[in-house]
C-alpha cells in the first residue's frame, strides 16, 4: 500500500515541481515590472479576498472526499458528487451578490482609503467563481486519477501566467492586470470543469446528502478561516507598522518559505485518499504509522532544501531590490515543517470523523497568533512576524496531538521527528549565521541537505526493517543500505 502511495505522490509531484518551476521562472519578470510596494498591495488585496472566499467554500472538496469512499454504489456516488457541486454553485453566486455592499468597508478598514476599491470588487468575484475548481479537481484525487489531476492544474496554472503576461507585462496594467487576470482564469476553468463533471454524472439535487456534507465540512470552515489567520494574519499587522516596499520583501520571502508546504502538497493530494482506503484493512495501524512516517521525513528533506538554497534562488530569479528578502526564508521555512506536519498527526481525527476538534485546535492556534502579532509585530516588524508564525505552528501541532489523543492514541515514531526536527533547525542556523566564501557556499550547502537526506532515508528503512531490494526505485542503493544496517 506504501508504494500507491509514493506512486500517485510522484504524480502530483510532477505537476507541483513543473508549475513552481513556471512560477518561479516568472519571477524576474515580475520583480522588474513591479515594484515591491505593488507587490505588497496586490499581496494584501488577495489575502482578503482570501478570507471571503475561505467563508463560502464550507468545506466541500473535504467533504466530498471524505464521504465518496464510503459510498460503495455508483449511482450513490453520482448523486453525491452532483449534490455537491449544485449546492456550491449556488452558495457562491448568493455569496458575491451578499458580500459587495461591505467591500468598501472593508477596503478602507484594511488600507484607510477607497483607492484599492475596484481591485477588490473584481479580485472578490474571481477568486469565488475559482472556488468551484477545487471540487472537480477532489473528485479525480478520489477516482485516483492522479494524471487527470495533474494535467489540469498545469493547464490552469500555464493559462493564468499567460493571463498575467499579457495584462502585467506587455500591457502594463500593474495591480488591475493581476485582479483581471483572476477573474478570467476563475471564470473559465470553473466553468469548463463544473460542466465536464455535471455532464457525467448527472444534475441531481438530492437533499439527503446536504445534512452528511455540513456536518463533516462547516467544522473545517472556522478551521480554514483559523488556518488563514495562521499564515496571513501578520499582513494585516505589518501594513500599519511598516512600509508596503518591506511587505513585499516578506511577501516573496514567505512565498518561498511556504515552497515546502507546496511541495507537501505532492503528497497531501494522495495522502487522504490513501489513508481512507488503508483505514479498512486488517493492517491499518502499522502501515498508517509507516506511510505518516515518511511523509514527516519528506516534507523536513523539502523545508531543509528550501531554507539553505533561498538566497542563491532569491539572488538568481529576483532584481537586486528583493535580496534583502533572502534572511527571512529559513526561519519561515521550519515554520512551514510544524504546519505540515499536522496533516499526519491528525490521522485518528480525520478517521473518527471528528474535524470539529481539529477546527477547534486551529482556532486556539490561530487566537495565540494575533495574540503574539499584536505583541511582536510593533516591536520587531518583520522579524516579530516571523516569530509569531514559528510560535503559532508549533502550538497547532502540540494541540493537534492532544485532540488526537482524546480521540484514539496512535503511534507514532517520535525518534524520525525529532532527527526531522533537529536536522531542520542546523539548517535554517546555518543559512543564516554561517558564512561560507561565495565559491563554496552552494557545495556546501548541497553536502548539508545531502547529508540530511542519507540520515534521515537510512533511519526510516532501519527502523522499519522494510525488504526494498526488488524495488524499481535505485533497487542497489536500497539493496546497499540494507546490507550496512544490518536489516
Amino acid at each position: 500500500m506504501l508504494q500507491i502511495l509514493f506512486k500517485n505522490s510522484a504524480v502530483y509531484a510532477v505537476g507541483i515541481i513543473l508549475s513552481r518551476l513556471v512560477g518561479f521562472l516568472m519571477i524576474p519578470v515580475y520583480t522588474r515590472v513591479l515594484t515591491p510596494s505593488d507587490y505588497g498591495v496586490i499581496e494584501t488585496i488577495v489575502r482578503l479576498v482570501d478570507i471571503l472566499s475561505i467563508l463560502l467554500a464550507l468545506g466541500m472538496s473535504e467533504a466530498l472526499l471524505r464521504h465518496y469512499h464510503e459510498v460503495k454504489d455508483e449511482r450513490e456516488r453520482q448523486a453525491l458528487v452532483s449534490t455537491t457541486l449544485i449546492l456550491m454553485v449556488g452558495v457562491i453566486i448568493a455569496g458575491i451578490l451578499l458580500l459587495q455592499p461591505i467591500i468598501p468597508g472593508l477596503t478602507y478598514l484594511l488600507f484607510g482609503n477607497l483607492d484599492q476599491v475596484p481591485y477588490v470588487r473584481v479580485a472578490l468575484v474571481g477568486m469565488m467563481i475559482g472556488n468551484l475548481i477545487p471540487l472537480p479537481l477532489t473528485l479525480f484525487r478520489a477516482e485516483g486519477k492522479a494524471w487527470r489531476f495533474t494535467v489540469i492544474s498545469l493547464l490552469q496554472l500555464i493559462f493564468q501566467l499567460t493571463l498575467n503576461i499579457i495584462f502585467v507585462v506587455w500591457l502594463q496594467e500593474g495591480v488591475w492586470g493581476v485582479v483581471l487576470s483572476i477573474l478570467i482564469n476563475g471564470v473559465f476553468w470553473s466553468t469548463v470543469l463544473i460542466l465536464y463533471v455535471l455532464s457525467s454524472v448527472g444534475w441531481k439535487l438530492e437533499g439527503r446528502w446536504i445534512p452528511p456534507l455540513f456536518k463533516y465540512g462547516l467544522p473545517l470552515v472556522p478551521a480554514a478561516l483559523a488556518q488563514f489567520l495562521l499564515h496571513f494574519s501578520d499582513r494585516f499587522f505589518l501594513v500599519h507598522y511598516t512600509s508596503t516596499t518591506e511587505i513585499g520583501l516578506y511577501s516573496l520571502a514567505y512565498r518561498l518559505g511556504m515552497l515546502g508546504s507546496e511541495m507537501f502538497n505532492a503528497l497531501n493530494w494522495a495522502w487522504w485518499p490513501w489513508v481512507f482506503r488503508v483505514a479498512s484493512r486488517s493492517n491499518a495501524e502499522k502501515e498508517l504509522q509507516k506511510g505518516a512516517s515518511l511523509v514527516l521525513v519528506l516534507s523536513a528533506l523539502i523545508c531543509a532544501g528550501v531554507s539553505l538554497f533561498a538566497d542563491p534562488i532569491i539572488r538568481l530569479i529576483a532584481a537586486p531590490s528583493f535580496w534583502k528578502a533572502a534572511p527571512y526564508v529559513p526561519v519561515l521555512s521550519l515554520a512551514y515543517w510544524f504546519f505540515t506536519a499536522t496533516t499526519p498527526l491528525s490521522i485518528s481525527a480525520r478517521l473518527a470523523k471528528r474535524t470539529d476538534l481539529f477546527a477547534v485546535a486551529n482556532a486556539l492556534a490561530a487566537g495565540a497568533c494575533l495574540l503574539f502579532n499584536f505583541w511582536l509585530i510593533p516591536r520587531y516588524q518583520v522579524w516579530g512576524a516571523i516569530t509569531a508564525t514559528l510560535a503559532s505552528f508549533i502550538l497547532l501541532v502540540a494541540l493537534v496531538l492532544y485532540a488526537c489523543r482524546r480521540i484514539a492514541p496512535f503511534k507514532h515514531n517520535w525518534n524520525l521527528i525529532t532527527l526531522s526536527i533537529l536536522g531542520l533547525c542546523v539548517t535554517a542556523w546555518w543559512s543564516n549565521w554561517i558564512h561560507v566564501p561565495e565559491p563554496f557556499a552552494l557545495l556546501c550547502r548541497g553536502m548539508i541537505w545531502l547529508g540530511m537526506a542519507a540520515g534521515l532515508l537510512f533511519c526510516f528503512v532501519r527502523l522499519y526493517s522494510l525488504h526494498l531490494e526488488n524495488s524499481p526505485l535505485f533497487p542497489r542503493i536500497l539493496s546497499w543500505v540494507k546490507m550496512n544496517g544490518n536489516l
